[in-house]
């Protein structure tokens, strides 16, 4: 779990890039469609992809204040994490609930810390990607300490080319990348 707790940092970096901050700031690889590429010197080399929500939806109601959320793929040579998925929900999680992942017909089950979730059995992690790949729709659904659900949607156009980008520039993590 320390590894996937080292993604917070990522998550750190990300709403660098969403404020506009240049301290820190990741370089950015390149857009595809609905997902960016980037790269960090944090903890070593990262390369990440990232995407927002198409759509959210709500039960019982919007929460008041939302965070910026993200889906995101990490990849950091120097701690051996490779294609790690996660996802950064803007609220704090209702504590040991679990994050549902769908990518057409398949189902992922993430576990939560504070705001963010990552899958829960990572050697199902490639079955993920591989889904993402192919699927055109990805939808997150998870519920906040306040106990509303939320149900962000993602467009999947674009995935493969990021997870591509950062492959190449990340070494050593593109056999596990395009597996």
């Amino acid at each position: 779990m320390n590894a996937r707790i080292l993604l917070a940092s990522t998550a750190a970096i990300l709403g660098a890039v969403v404020v506009g901050s240049a301290e820190a700031a990741p370089t950015v690889l390149g857009s595809f469609k609905q997902w960016n590429a980037y790269t960090s010197a944090e903890d070593g080399k990262m390369c990440f992809i990232a995407a927002q929500p198409s759509d959210s939806k709500y039960d019982p109601k919007p929460p008041s204040k939302r965070d910026p959320v993200f889906f995101m793929v990490t990849i950091i040579p120097a701690k051996k994490i490779v294609n790690e998925a996660s996802t950064k929900i803007g609220y704090p999680f209702k504590e040991a609930s679990k994050v549902t992942v769908s990518v057409d017909t398949n189902q992922f089950t993430m576990f939560t810390d504070q705001d963010t979730a990552w899958i829960e059995d990572p050697a199902q992690e490639n079955a993920l990607l591989d889904a993402m790949r192919k699927g055109t729709k990805m939808v997150v659904k998870g519920t906040s300490r306040r106990g509303t659900t939320t149900t962000d949607s993602y467009s999947l156009s674009g995935v493969s080319a990021a997870l591509e980008a950062i492959a190449k520039e990340c070494p050593g993590a593109a056999a596990a990348a395009t597996q």
